[in-house]
C-alpha cells in the first residue's frame, strides 16, 4: 500500500540515527548518558537519552517523501514543534533546564501552532464548554494549555523502558485509522510517518532499554499527538473532539493524579519528580513478581510497559469503535480513569505491604 511508504521511510531512518547513536555513545557519553541518580532512576547502566535526536530526524526525512497535500501540514507541525524539541534537547545534554522552563517551551510551542496553522479547539462536545469556545481568544488559550499539558504529560509516563514510545504509537494507530475511515489522505501520512519514526527507535529502547526516549523525545511526540487530536476533529467535522481527550487518557490522567498526590503531601511542589507514578509502582511491585516468576529479574522494567499498555488499548478501541458519539466516549473516559484508579489502589496497597514486611523481617534479623 503507498501509504506505508512514508512509514517505511522513517523507519529505517529513525533506526539507523537511533543505532548510530548507541555505537558512538563513547565519544558522546558524557553529554547523552542518562545517569542511574534521581528518585525516579531505575536503570543501572549509563545510558544516551537522545532518543528523540532519531525521532526527529527519522520523521523529518520521511516527511521529504510525503504528498503535497500533507507536506505543508507536516512541515508546519514539525517547525513549531522547535521550542519543545530544544527545551528538552537542551534538559538531556545539560540536566539543568528546569521543568518549568520546558513547560514554557511547549505552551510557547502550542502558542506559535494554534496562530500559524489556524488550527485550535473548536468545539468540545460538552454544554458550557461549547459556548466559551466560541470566542477565539478562549480556544486558542485551551489549545496552548492541551498541547502543553500533553507534551509534559507524555514526559511524565516516560519512565520503564516502551511506555512513552508504545502508548505513542497506540495512539498515533487510533488517529490513523480515523483519518483513514474518513478519506483523510493527508492526516493518515503524518500519522504514518510518526509511527514509523518512533518505531526506529523503540527497536533500539524496548525490551532492552540500549536508547532512551529522553525529553527530546516526550515532548515533541506529545506535541505532535495534541496537535493532531485538535487537527482531526476540525478537518473531520463527523469526529467528537472527545476522541483525543480518550485517546490520550492514561497520559492526561497520570499527570492529573501526580499533581493531586504532590498537592497532598506536606512539603512538596506539583512539578516535584517521585517513585509514585502508577509505573513505578507497577515495576517494583507486579511487574517484579511477573519477572521473577519467569526467572528473569531484569525484564520487570519492559513487563512494566506490556503490563500498562492495555489501558490505552482500551480507551483507543472505544475511540475507534464510537468517535461520533460524545456520551460513548465520555463514558470511555470514565471507564479509563476508574480502571487507573483501581490498578493505582491494587499496587501501592501491595507496594506498601511488602514494605511492611521488609521492614519488619529486618529489624528480626
Amino acid at each position: 500500500m503507498k501509504v506505508f511508504f512514508y512509514l517505511d521511510h522513517a523507519f529505517f531512518s529513525s533506526l539507523i540515527f537511533a543505532g548510530l547513536i548507541v555505537v558512538s555513545q563513547e565519544f558522546h557519553g558524557k553529554l547523552s548518558h542518562d545517569g542511574s541518580d534521581g528518585v525516579q532512576k531505575i536503570h543501572e547502566a549509563p545510558t544516551p537519552r537522545i532518543g528523540g535526536i532519531a525521532v526527529f530526524l527519522g520523521a523529518g526525512i520521511g516527511g521529504v517523501f510525503l504528498p503535497i497535500e500533507a507536506r505543508s501540514l507536516w512541515w508546519t507541525i514539525s517547525l513549531c514543534a522547535l521550542p519543545a524539541f530544544s527545551a528538552g534537547i537542551a534538559e538531556d545534554v545539560t540536566k539543568r533546564v528546569h521543568a518549568t522552563w520546558r513547560l514554557v517551551a511547549t505552551l510557547v510551542a502550542g502558542l506559535i501552532f494554534s496562530v500559524v496553522s489556524g488550527y485550535h479547539v473548536e468545539r468540545a462536545d460538552i454544554p458550557g464548554l461549547d459556548f466559551l469556545l466560541a470566542y477565539p481568544g478562549f480556544a486558542i488559550a485551551l489549545s496552548i494549555l492541551a498541547i502543553g499539558g500533553i507534551a509534559n504529560s507524555l514526559n511524565i509516563i516516560d519512565g520503564v523502558n516502551g511506555l512513552a514510545s508504545g502508548t505513542a504509537i497506540i495512539v498515533l494507530t487510533c488517529f490513523a485509522i480515523l483519518a483513514a475511515q474518513s478519506d483523510d489522505v493527508a492526516l493518515l501520512a503524518i500519522c504514518l510517518l510518526m509511527i514509523g519514526a518512533i518505531a526506529g527507535f523503540f527497536v533500539l529502547n524496548f525490551p532492552a532499554g540500549k536508547l532512551f526516549f529522553g525529553d527530546a523525545g516526550a515532548y515533541t511526540t506529545g506535541f505532535v499527538l495534541a496537535v493532531i487530536g485538535i487537527i482531526l476533529p476540525v478537518r473531520n467535522p463527523e469526529y467528537s473532539p472527545l476522541t483525543a481527550v480518550l485517546a490520550l487518557s492514561y497520559p492526561w490522567i497520570e499527570t492529573l493524579v501526580s499533581i493531586h498526590r504532590r498537592v497532598k503531601r506536606e512539603g512538596a511542589t506539583p512539578g516535584e519528580a517521585d517513585r509514585l507514578h502508577l509505573h513505578s509502582l507497577v515495576y517494583r511491585s507486579r511487574a517484579r513478581c511477573l519477572a521473577a516468576s519467569l526467572g528473569r529479574p531484569r525484564l520487570r522494567n519492559p513487563i512494566t510497559s506490556v503490563i500498562l499498555w492495555p489501558i490505552t488499548l482500551v480507551a483507543c478501541a472505544i475511540t475507534v469503535a464510537a468517535p461520533d458519539s460524545p456520551g460513548v466516549l465520555g463514558c470511555g473516559v470514565g471507564v479509563v480513569f476508574l480502571t487507573y484508579l483501581l490498578m493505582y489502589r491494587r499496587v501501592a496497597l501491595l507496594s506498601r505491604f511488602r514494605r511492611v514486611l521488609r521492614n519488619r523481617f529486618r529489624q528480626r534479623s
